[in-house]
Parts: C-alpha cells; sequence; structure tokens
C-alpha cells in the first residue's frame, strides 16, 4: 500500500526567493497595439477550454444537469488535465491557471487548490480538510458539503432522497459517521488493480455493457486509508492558497500575440531535455506513482475517463505523463516591411532586396524583437547573418547584456519574456530566433473523433491589416478493431491501445483568416472506417501564425493528406469523459463482481 505521506501537509502560500523573476507574468508587450494581434484564441467544442479558469469551469460542466454533475465534471478534467509529481515552486507562488497551462502536475494541496479555484468560478464554497500527511478540500452546494479528492483519486456517494437520482456525493462527517459508504460501497477489480463504485461497476445495463464505469484509487492508496484520514481531519478554513499554488493569476494570462513573422506551436511530443521544473529540480518531470515500470501509466490504462484520450501516444514516446514542447518563433519575410510595425523598438532600419539595411548607409541600425507567450521557454536559439551586436534584456528592456544568438538558453531559460536587441550597420538576412517552450497538452485544444467545431477569436481583429493568421492542425486519425465490451471480456485494459491503431500519414487542416473573417468557426470531421471503433485521433500539433501578404504559412509534415470522409466512413463518437461516473446507473444485482458480464 502506498502511504498517504506522499504529500506532506503544507501551511498556506509559501514565498520562495533567491530565484530569477521568471515566476512574472510576461511583461506588457511593446509593440503598438495596431500592429500586433492579442488573444488569438482557439477553442475545440468537446475539448476543454483552458484560456481561463472560468472558461474551464464553464466548458467543462457545459454538459451537466446537476451541481453533482459539475462537481464530477471538474474532478474528470482534473484527472486529464494533472497527474502527481512534486509542486512546481515558481517565486511568489504559481497560479492555478498558469500550473494547468504551464505544468500539469503537483501533490495533493495544489492539486485541491486548483480544484478549489474551480469551485469558486461556480460560485461554491471551499473548505480545506486537513490529515495527517494530506491535505483535501470539500465543496459547499446544496445545502451541504462534499468531498472529491483528486490526489487519491475518489469520491463517495451516500442516500439522499431531495437529489436526482436518490443520492449527492458525501463530505468526509458522512464517510466518519457512516465508514460503510466507503467500505461497502465499493467493490475491487482484483484483475485491473482498481475499485469501482458497487452501483456503477462495468457489467451490463439494459443490454449494453456499461465500460464507462469511473474506477477509484488508480494509483495503489486504499479505501481504508479514507477512513483512517476522516477520523482524524482538521478544518483549515478557506485560504486561496496552499503549498506552492494560489487562485489569483497576479498578472499572469495566456494570451498568445502575435505579429507579422511570429508562429507559436504547440506539439504533443517532448523535446529531450527541454523542459523547466522551479526551484531546481534535477529529475525530468513524470508522473511519479509506482510501479514506475509499466508500459502504461497506471493513472489512465484502466480509466474511461482519461484513458482514450491519451491511449494515443503510447508507443510514440508520449505513455509517460510528462512536459509537452511548443516552439514560439520569429522569422518574418523580408521580403516585405510588414515585420517592422509588430517589433518592439527600431532604429533607422528598412527593408530592402530581401534584408533589413540601414536607412541611412553608414550609421548603425537596430531591432527589438519581443520573445513572449504564456508558455516557460526552456532553450533558445537564433541566427542574424551580418549582425554586429546581440544583446537580450529580461526585464522588460531596463538593462541589456550580450548574448550569442547561437544559443541563449541559459537567458531565457523559466522566463515568459524577453527582449532581444540587434543591431548592424551591414544587411542583414535569414534572421531567425526560435524559443522552445513547454505547456502542458492536455490542456491544448485535442480533437475527438466525429465532428469537432473549432472557434477562432482575436481581441482586436482589425490590427491585422493586408496580414492573415492562419491556425493549423497536425493529427493522426485511428480506429479499433475491437469493442470496448471485447475487450473487457478479454479482461484487457481500456486504454492500453490494444487492437488500435492510427493512421503513419498525417492529416493538416489549415484555414487563413483575414481581419473581417474573425471572429471565425470551422468543423473538422475525424472519421472512423464503419466496420471500426472510434478512438481519439493522435495529435502532433496546433499552430498559429500571422504571415505578410505574399508569404506562405511555416510547412507542414512531408506527405500530409487533407481530411477526407469517405463511402466507407462513419463520424462515430464517444460519451463525453467528462460526465461519466456522474449518473446513476441500475444497482448491480446482489453478489455480481467489478467485471462480470
Amino acid at each position: 500500500m502506498r502511504e498517504l505521506t506522499l504529500c506532506p501537509l503544507l501551511g498556506v502560500s509559501i514565498l520562495l526567493s533567491g530565484w530569477p523573476a521568471s515566476w512574472a507574468a510576461p511583461a506588457p508587450a511593446t509593440q503598438p497595439d495596431g500592429a500586433t494581434l492579442r488573444q488569438v484564441r482557439v477553442v475545440a467544442d468537446k475539448a476543454p477550454d483552458c484560456s481561463t479558469i472560468e472558461t474551464i469551469a464553464r466548458s467543462v460542466t457545459r454538459d451537466c444537469r446537476t451541481n453533482d454533475e459539475k462537481a464530477v465534471a471538474i474532478y474528470n478534467f482534473l484527472q486529464l488535465a494533472l497527474y502527481h509529481r512534486a509542486y512546481p515552486q515558481e517565486s511568489g507562488g504559481t497560479a492555478a491557471l498558469r500550473a494547468l497551462n504551464v505544468y500539469g502536475w503537483s501533490l495533493c494541496g495544489g492539486l485541491h487548490t486548483i480544484q478549489a479555484a474551480l469551485w469558486r468560478e461556480l460560485g461554491w464554497k471551499w473548505r480545506y480538510i486537513g490529515w495527517p500527511g494530506h491535505t483535501t478540500v470539500e465543496a459547499f452546494y446544496d445545502g451541504d458539503w462534499h468531498y472529491l479528492d483528486v490526489f487519491l483519486k475518489c469520491y463517495f456517494w451516500r442516500p439522499d432522497p431531495k437529489a436526482p437520482g436518490g443520492r449527492t456525493i458525501a463530505s468526509q462527517a458522512d464517510l466518519a459517521a457512516d465508514p460503510s459508504l466507503v467500505l461497502d460501497g465499493l467493490v475491487y477489480d482484483e484483475g485491473r488493480g482498481v475499485y469501482y463504485a458497487r452501483a456503477d461497476a462495468p457489467r451490463t445495463v439494459g443490454g449494453e455493457f456499461h465500460w464507462t464505469a469511473r474506477p477509484f484509487f488508480v494509483c495503489t492508496d486504499k479505501p481504508e486509508g479514507v477512513i483512517g484520514g476522516v477520523e482524524k481531519r482538521s478544518d483549515r478554513g478557506s485560504p486561496t492558497s496552499w503549498g506552492a499554488i494560489k487562485f489569483e493569476n497576479d498578472g499572469y494570462n495566456t494570451d498568445v500575440n502575435l505579429s507579422p513573422g511570429y508562429a507559436l506551436t504547440l506539439d504533443w511530443r517532448a523535446e529531450p531535455g527541454a523542459w523547466y521544473w522551479p526551484p531546481d529540480h534535477k529529475d525530468m518531470p513524470m508522473h511519479g506513482c509506482p510501479p514506475r515500470l509499466d508500459a502504461v501509466d497506471r493513472d489512465y490504462r484502466n480509466c474511461p475517463v482519461i484513458g482514450p484520450v491519451l491511449e494515443p501516444y503510447i508507443g510514440s514516446g508520449g505513455n509517460k505523463r510528462t512536459y509537452a514542447s511548443g516552439t514560439l518563433l520569429f522569422e518574418p519575410d523580408l521580403s516585405n516591411d510588414a515585420l517592422l510595425a509588430g517589433l518592439a523598438d527600431s532604429n533607422n532600419v528598412k527593408v530592402a532586396g530581401g534584408k533589413l539595411v540601414p536607412a541611412e548607409p553608414g550609421k548603425p541600425a537596430s531591432i527589438t524583437v519581443e520573445l513572449a507567450c504564456p508558455y516557460v521557454m526552456t532553450r533558445a536559439t537564433g541566427r542574424a547573418p551580418g549582425v554586429d551586436k546581440a544583446e537580450i534584456s529580461v526585464d522588460g528592456g531596463r538593462t541589456f547584456e550580450p548574448v550569442d544568438l547561437s544559443d541563449f538558453s541559459a537567458s531565457v531559460k523559466g522566463r515568459y519574456q524577453a527582449l532581444v536587441k540587434l543591431t548592424f550597420t551591414q544587411p542583414v538576412g535569414g534572421l531567425r530566433l526560435a524559443a522552445t517552450v513547454q505547456h502542458n497538452r492536455c490542456a491544448v485544444p485535442y480533437l475527438s473523433p466525429g465532428r469537432n467545431t473549432i472557434t477562432v477569436t482575436a481581441a482586436n481583429p482589425a490590427s491585422l491589416g493586408d496580414n492573415r493568421l492562419v491556425v493549423t492542425y497536425v493529427y493522426h486519425t485511428g480506429s479499433r478493431s475491437r469493442t470496448y465490451e471485447q475487450i473487457f471480456g478479454k479482461g484487457e485494459w481500456i486504454a492500453g491501445a490494444k487492437y488500435a491503431e492510427w493512421s503513419d500519414t498525417p492529416t493538416v487542416v489549415q484555414k487563413g483568416f483575414v481581419a473581417k473573417d474573425l471572429p471565425a468557426t470551422f468543423t473538422i470531421d475525424v472519421p472512423t472506417p464503419k466496420d471500426k471503433q472510434p478512438v481519439y485521433p493522435r495529435m502532433v500539433l496546433l499552430r498559429r501564425e500571422v504571415v505578410a501578404p505574399g508569404e506562405k504559412p511555416l510547412p507542414v509534415p512531408a506527405g500530409a493528406v487533407a481530411p477526407k470522409v469517405g463511402s466507407n466512413d462513419e463520424l462515430k463518437t464517444l460519451p463525453s469523459p467528462f460526465l461519466m461516473g456522474s449518473r446513476v446507473q441500475a444497482a448491480a444485482p446482489t453478489g455480481q463482481q467489478a467485471g462480470a458480464d
């Protein structure tokens, strides 16, 4: 049994000092508003919208009918978005929104702080309940407290004749008064090593196999540990921070601001070694629950909620939950002067003959390029043939230091904003600055099987002028040759990528927009052959870029094809993961075990 002491009980709001000011929100962009497209958002209708805490709460609960369903939907989202690993501790505290978008991991107090921040958006009260070695929270709605533990991965039902379906999620006081809600309310599946609610175990219901049953304690904790914890619980009040995680953004936001020549690409893969884990961790961030020798992480291999979303990456270097990488790129088209309006600063410079040149020959010229996005930078490289001097500022332009453009990773690692100043007296061509960024791929608007509606918005579309915003999705379609009923019948994992395959040929959807097009919506159909079962596509990247007139978007993978729904395809779908485990199923016959058909 894994001990609950994995998560030491921490006091409220630790403030850590002695690190770079990387924790701060990106400094305000210095480009003029009229030259930069701001708050470029891409939202997929079946994925959570992680732009703000409010949009997360709204998007994951949109199909919920009751407060219990909303509580479970938030719980399910957090199972997808976050995994177990020690706190990412930025100086001054890590905002919940930043923890979700940049990192994707934490321990009990941090996970439950993010949960409580989402509850606050629903208008609910919350309170922290301390156990020996563990931090939990409860939500107050419908006149009572309710306990959902996103670290231990459990919640429990109690009878309530006033509630829809005659039940509601129990509080810790309920569990302490009646331990049978835990000990008798669950059944153990020996083969899969998980627990199910007795009234929501895998079995045949109404002639259909109930494969969406919600497993609990998937990281080897035990129900008995909950009983021991609630018996020794203490009320810790309702602060808005715990440990290293806090509710408030303190200036952080997820705004993607793009000028001509800029592109932000978010990949679903991790660039080896390109991770950031403050304050100074030496190990790569990775889901840390035992056993760690499994081919597939325990937290999703038997879970119908998060498993199908994550299983496409098994065998492609992503079977262990970890960070993901992306690239913030400035590589402008030097055939016109569109880039000049989006620079942070410039002096005595113009575009001529496909190069940057001094406007007044013989005198020094300079440009200052801002590298800033919602995702922390981990590496940076560049080139600018003909430049006499390269400097960098990480304090909003107050001071500049010389830098080697070929690799200035040490200057930007752990930061969200930097200014690169290039000074030259001769023509400069082939300009390219690229920063590798770290993000949480489970917070990116992924695609689902069936029809996806994508919405693209920007705060100031008119700033595009004659330029275009281009949005690109790249992914691999797939299918499964067995049903979930057949998989369960063979006693195998739901999310082990068994009997599933994904095309080697990538599919690309690329849409370009001018100012009058925004806001815009378009659809992406992810089909399944008629004789196969649907799976989530294997996502490759999402890119946003602003291109100048006559400029081509960045290249897509070689051999990529446009989406197509053939005559032998259907737009099959899978159930919403956020509703699983929230609605009442028929009671199991006496003596029927989890997994029995």
